[in-house]
């Protein structure tokens, strides 16, 4: 049985709360690198969770506005707001479908682990070209499609554990049993070449690819086995001046 975000939200919360736990932090990190400056801009965080990257953003200058279905994430976002005021604005609008964004407000957009998660990459593509400016940003950050994928798993060596390949090309949702895991709640794989083809044909066009490892000395095992193994595909998109 597949996990669901709203039954998966309390361990997620301790999950994403604990920087020695999972790579939450190391990808937001690897997002606010690709995108640089932000003071006095307008941000828009997709898919927020709890709202750690949001409030990275705002705390650095930015006009955040963040968008999170999930209504337990939701919530706990808008709960730390209220502890600690940073004036972020928070939507229960989805990826696919930002509603309550106005078209070209943004000067930037962010997708940090969230875009694996979402079914109509298409449609969020083009939501994603809609807001943003004709000078605009979009940042997108996944699990490394070619390194986390079904099938693909530690082989350990003598030199240590060895990423091996699963079925790579065949692309869609996949999920393992996991319990209190990000595979139980599972994720749309894609290829490397969808990615970048879906994006570019909605007018996102790649300026910077990057293949950022899994070492991270927040962690106990400072990123473990995938210290030196592609954890991330990251990416800075800059919009066209299309329509």
């Amino acid at each position: 049985m597949v996990t669901s975000w709203d039954d998966a939200a309390d361990w997620y919360l301790d999950m994403v709360r604990d920087r020695a736990v999972g790579f939450n932090h190391l990808a937001a990190d690897v997002a606010l690198e690709l995108l640089g400056t932000v003071a006095n801009i307008d941000v828009l965080d997709i898919g927020a969770g709890e709202g750690h990257v949001a409030r990275e953003l705002a705390r650095a200058g930015a006009n955040v506005t963040a968008v999170e279905p999930t209504t337990v994430l939701r919530a706990a976002a808008m709960a730390t707001e209220t502890e600690e005021p940073l004036g972020i604005r928070y939507l229960a609008d989805r990826a696919e479908n930002l509603a309550g964004i106005s078209d070209r407000s943004c000067d930037a957009v962010l997708a940090v682990l969230v875009l694996h998660h979402v079914a109509d990459l298409d449609a969020a593509a083009a939501e994603m070209r809609r807001v943003i400016r004709p000078s605009g940003t979009a940042i997108v950050v996944v699990p490394h499609p070619w390194t986390d994928h079904p099938g693909a798993a530690w082989h350990p060596t003598v030199d240590g554990p060895c990423r091996v390949l699963g079925a790579y090309l065949t692309e869609g949702f996949w999920h393992t049993d996991e319990v209190h895991t990000i595979r139980g709640i599972g994720w749309h794989h894609r290829t490397l070449a969808t990615w970048m083809t879906t994006f570019v044909r909605h007018g996102l066009v790649p300026q910077v690819v990057t293949e950022p490892a899994g070492v991270d000395p927040r962690r106990d095992d400072n990123g473990g086995a995938w210290a030196d193994t592609p954890r991330f595909l990251a990416m800075r998109l800059a919009g066209t001046s299309g329509p």
